[in-house]
């Protein structure tokens, strides 16, 4: 059949239709936008941040009074003494930190520890996230020692139990590192997520005088 196009005109046309489709083809969708991350938000202490998930105090394999990787529990007055807030998102829900990890045998009043048997250098006094370091000197201490102490998993698969793909925040910077090396430092707000990273996320400010 003849076409209605003579060849000279249909030229046109096929070549811009050939430059649009290698054009698209050599496109690159752009990257998705990372979360944002919300103003901080003030702390009550005593209160629980997330969804109870934990039972409180450590598990069955965290500390009960033994040296955890060089971490030990005892009463000695610390020399150091500085808190970081932790965030953990599994399955697009915030699972609250529980109270009296690193505190063996607590003394709780008004969901408060206020006193123990013996107090891991890391440990928690409230289920609010923050993370105590009270320390007889200033070796670094990690996020990896802490979740030892707790006696829960933690990995680029799998936290607290949570299994999936691990994302991790120190403030609003993502890191990409070994989870277990993250520091705990003064004021850091740690944010590990399981699975799809929610659209914003939260940061914490730290009550007056912490």
């Amino acid at each position: 059949m003849r076409s209605i196009f003579p060849g000279r005109l249909l030229l046109p046309f096929v070549a811009c239709a050939l430059a649009a489709a290698c054009s698209s083809d050599k496109s690159q969708p752009a990257e998705p936008a990372g979360p944002t991350f919300s103003a901080p938000m003030s702390i009550s202490l005593g209160h629980t941040v997330g969804e109870r998930t934990y039972a409180d105090g450590d598990s069955s394999v965290g500390g009960h009074g033994q040296t955890v990787q060089g971490v030990a529990c005892d009463t000695l007055t610390p020399v150091v003494h500085l808190h970081a807030h932790l965030t953990l998102i599994a399955d697009g829900t915030q699972r609250a930190i529980p109270l009296a990890v690193g505190t063996p045998n607590p003394f709780i009043l008004d969901s408060l520890v206020l006193a123990a048997g013996c107090f891991y250098w890391l440990h928690t006094h409230d289920a609010t996230g923050i993370i105590h370091l009270e320390a007889p000197n200033d070796n670094t201490l990690t996020l990896g020692d802490f979740f030892a102490i707790w006696g829960q998993p933690l990995s680029r698969t799998n936290v607290g139990g949570f299994e999936g793909d691990v994302t991790a925040w120190i403030d609003s910077t993502r890191y990409d590192g070994d989870l277990a090396a993250i520091p705990i430092s003064a004021h850091a707000n740690i944010t590990l997520v399981v699975g799809t990273v929610p659209a914003q996320l939260p940061l914490y400010a730290f009550p007056e005088g912490y």
